[in-house]
């Protein structure tokens, strides 16, 4: 009921918004703060409140080499936002009668391997499947196979990477396998699927698939971090069958427009909607971090549903647990940084400043990446602090600090995350992962003897603890 509420609030707005000026220029501002902190070359980024714009801004360079500045009309490479495409099409069919996502995916594609057979469609939508990731051989050779049933054939007998449904493990092949799904009981090929019931009826006049090595007016180049450096990226050409999971470019009112669609009814009837969007629930009884193929997390009293893109996009819409309050939609597209800074900093920063107070969580993660990046050698104690008192308990403060350490890691490098894992063996010396997180910094800067050091207090703390006996095992 919760769900049903919520998207009535999304579906009957009222009148358009606009940030205010103070809003505006507060996030004009962490714009530009996320610039200079992260090195990103150009952003471009949309926020609508309850399904109307409140914001609108960018920043940055479209070509870091001609020195052109990002404007509106630019386009982005969004990469696997492409996904959701994909599972709004499923979500269709589903709805339609034509598939069933309980149904063992060879019923629909038969000639798959049989050892495929206790694979369901849910478990290929939500990365649950365990099937082999032909991404890597792809990668590694450089070259792509023909086709999705050369693609399935070569794989046939290659190993599973898990136990079926036990955990989630993103995977391209999941997203093949769909594609091949709703060609078959469709009778159409996937770009026509996505043109006829996606692009076309919402207009998305800025948003398509396209090779890498394609020529596309308003393209902005692509960057990527080597070591804290911005260089040109090399993207990977995918072939036409890959559509269904990579290859996406759009502009942030075209991904806000078609996330508001979704959720006002304009593609699955809201009540569909509201049934697909539960997380599956994985083998040992927990939640998965996917619902029919979006990213899904509760927090800050709100569901967020979404995708990442080439880590570089998110697109992302929240909406009340509690079916009271106001929904968001965020787009934030980047075309490369420094680093490999996660996607969900860009979009918490922004939340944080729309409402410090609704967003706690997302308000402690900015404070505790501006911590980390700018006042390092300062005492953590009150950051601790605040970051109880906003997560609720010791084990889920451990918890917070211990992914956003490794939030700043990839973000500005090892050797600019080693306060923040100090703060964890500071705040619980009595926790081995504490000690064993510490010291996997320490070893990849090449400080063997602090490594070992700090492995071997993790062992005395848990001495089963399986990561610091590997690692001891291989140390010199």
């Amino acid at each position: 009921m919760r769900f049903f509420i919520a998207f009535l609030l999304v579906c009957f707005c009222g009148l358009p918004l606009r940030a205010d000026d103070g809003l505006k220029a507060a996030l004009d501002d962490q714009l530009l703060k996320n610039e200079a902190q992260y090195g990103i070359v150009g952003q471009s980024v949309m926020l609508l409140k309850n399904g109307e714009p409140l914001y609108r801004g960018k920043a940055g360079l479209a070509h870091l080499e001609l020195d052109v500045p990002v404007a509106e009309n630019h386009l982005f490479p969004s990469y696997s936002v492409a996904k959701l495409f994909t599972s709004v099409l499923v979500m269709q069919m589903v709805e339609e009668g034509k598939i069933d996502t309980g149904a063992s995916i060879r019923t629909y594609l038969p000639t798959l391997t049989e050892r495929w057979q206790p694979i369901t469609v849910a478990h290929v939508l939500n990365h649950t499947s365990g099937i082999p990731r032909y991404i890597d051989d792809a990668i590694t050779r450089n070259k792509f196979l023909p086709s999705k049933a050369a693609v399935f054939e070569a794989f046939a007998d290659a190993p599973e990477h898990f136990k079926i449904g036990t955990r989630n493990g993103y995977n391209n092949t999941n997203y093949l396998v769909l594609a091949a799904i709703l060609e078959a009981v469709s009778g159409e090929s996937f770009e026509a699927l996505v043109n006829a019931r996606i692009i076309t009826p919402l207009g998305l006049k800025h948003t398509g698939h396209a090779s890498a090595k394609a020529v596309v007016k308003n393209m902005v180049s692509s960057y990527q971090g080597a070591d804290g450096t911005v260089r040109k990226n090399i993207d990977v050409d995918w072939p036409i069958y890959t559509f269904s999971h990579s290859a996406l470019y759009s502009t942030p009112e075209d991904l806000t427009k078609f996330m508001t669609a979704l959720t006002r009814g304009k593609l699955v009837p809201v009540p569909v909607l509201k049934n697909f969007w539960q997380p599956m629930v994985l083998a040992d009884g927990s939640n998965g971090h996917y619902a029919f193929g979006f990213e899904y997390a509760e927090r800050d009293g709100y569901i967020q549903v979404g995708h990442d893109g080439g880590n570089r996009v998110k697109l992302r819409h929240y909406f009340p647990i509690s079916g009271e309050g106001d929904s968001y939609t965020l787009a934030y597209l980047t075309n490369g940084y420094a680093h490999g800074v996660w996607t969900d900093i860009f979009a918490d920063s922004v939340m944080a400043r729309v409402n410090k107070g609704q967003f706690a969580r997302a308000h402690i993660t900015e404070a505790f990446m501006a911590h980390m990046l700018e006042h390092a050698g300062e005492s953590t104690a009150a950051l601790y602090g605040d970051i109880l008192k906003a997560v609720g308990s010791a084990a889920a403060a451990e918890s917070f600090i211990t992914n956003r350490a490794y939030a700043v890691r990839y973000a500005a490098g090892q050797k600019a995350a080693i306060p923040a894992f100090k703060m964890l063996t500071d705040h619980f010396p009595n926790s081995a992962n504490a000690w064993s997180h510490h010291a996997e910094q320490w070893e990849h800067l090449g400080d063997t003897a602090k490594a070992i050091s700090y492995y071997k207090k993790a062992i005395e703390l848990n001495p089963e603890h399986g990561y610091a006996k590997k690692r001891l095992e291989v140390l010199p």
